[in-house]
C-alpha cells in the first residue's frame, strides 16, 4: 500500500494505491476543491463518497455515495447543492478502464454495505440499481471493491462492516453477561463486532456517559437494537465498535472497562488478562523479532 501526501500535510489531499491494483483513491478536504479540480484523475469515470459529521452523534459520519462519468463535474454540482460534507474520497482507474456500468455497480454495492453496517448516516434516499455485469467484469469489480474496502479505513472513513469470515479474522471470541443480558463479540482488525442475536440491558444508569447514551439511542433508532424477550434489547445484526468499552457500555447500559469485563470465550479470563498473556509470551527470550 502506498500513501502520498500531495501537499505534504496529513490533513490535506492524499492519494492511496495498492500494489499492482489499477485503481487509485484520492482523498480531499472540501477546502482544497480548487486544487482537486486541476488533477486529471477527477475528470474520469469513478465512484465517490461525500463525508461530513453526523447531526445525531458527533463521532459518527454522514455520507453520500455517488458515481459519474466525470467525477469533477458531479462534485461541482454537489459543492453548490449539498452543505453537509467536509471531505470527499473518490476511486477511479489509472488505466481508464472503468465504464459507466462499472461505477454504477460499485455505487450500488457501497450504498448497500454502508447502510447494512449502520456506522454512518447514509444520505442516499434511493437505493441505486447497479444493474448486472458480465461475469468477467463482475469478477474485476469484486476485486476493485475489495481494495475500496481496504483503503477506506486507511483514509479515515471507516463506514463499511468488516467481513467476519474473511482471512483477516483473528478467531478470538469474547463474551459478556450482565444483569440478564448476554453478548458475544469477535475481535477483528482492532475492532469489536458484537454478534447478531446478542442481548443488551434496557436500563441505563445515570452515570452512563452522554456519548454512549447517544450511541444506544442511535442503535435503537436505526434498528440495530430492538425490543426482545424478558425486557432485554436484541442485536438484530452484527455491529462494529471501535473499543471494548464502547461495546460493553451499549450491552450493559453502564460505563465499564471493557478490557476487564469482556471474557475470552472458553477460557474464563478477561480480555485484559488474555492480552497480557500474549505480551508476556512475545517478550520471552527468542520470541522478540518473530
Amino acid at each position: 500500500m502506498r500513501l502520498f501526501l500531495v501537499d505534504g500535510t496529513p490533513q490535506g489531499m492524499r492519494t492511496a494505491e495498492v500494489g499492482n491494483w489499477t485503481g487509485l483513491a484520492l482523498f480531499c478536504p472540501r477546502t482544497d476543491l480548487v486544487a482537486l479540480g486541476k488533477r486529471d484523475e477527477v475528470r474520469r469515470a469513478g465512484v465517490y463518497i461525500l463525508v461530513g459529521p453526523s447531526e445525531a452523534i458527533g463521532s459518527r459520519w454522514r455520507v453520500y455515495v455517488g458515481e459519474a462519468d466525470d467525477v469533477w463535474a458531479r462534485l461541482q454540482s454537489h459543492d453548490s447543492k449539498k452543505d453537509f460534507w467536509n471531505w470527499v474520497v473518490l476511486f477511479v482507474s489509472k488505466d481508464l478502464n472503468l465504464t459507466k456500468a462499472h461505477v454504477r455497480w460499485l455505487e450500488a454495492k457501497l450504498v448497500q454495505e454502508a447502510k447494512a453496517a449502520k456506522r454512518a448516516d447514509v444520505e442516499n434516499g434511493v437505493e441505486p440499481g447497479g444493474g448486472h455485469l458480465p461475469e468477467a467484469d463482475a469478477a474485476d469489480m469484486e476485486s476493485f471493491l475489495d481494495n475500496v474496502r481496504l483503503l477506506l479505513p486507511v483514509l479515515g472513513i471507516d463506514v463499511l462492516a468488516p467481513d467476519l469470515h474473511g482471512s483477516g479474522a483473528s478467531g478470538l471470541t469474547l463474551e459478556l453477561a450482565w444483569d440478564g443480558a448476554a453478548a458475544e463479540c469477535i475481535v477483528r482488525d482492532g475492532q469489536f463486532i458484537v454478534k447478531k442475536g446478542s442481548t443488551a440491558r434496557t436500563k441505563e444508569v445515570g452515570s452512563l456517559g452522554d456519548s454512549y447514551r447517544a450511541l444506544r439511542q442511535r442503535l435503537k433508532h436505526v434498528g440495530v437494537l430492538q425490543a426482545g424477550v424478558d425486557g432485554l434489547l436484541l442485536f438484530t445484526s452484527d455491529y462494529t465498535f471501535d473499543s471494548p468499552s464502547a461495546a460493553a457500555a451499549v450491552v450493559t447500559g453502564t460505563g465499564l472497562n471493557g478490557r476487564a469485563h469482556w471474557k475470552v470465550k472458553g477460557q474464563g479470563i478477561s480480555y485484559k488478562e488474555w492480552q497480557e498473556q500474549q505480551v508476556d509470551v512475545a517478550a520471552e527470550p527468542g520470541q522478540l523479532g518473530r
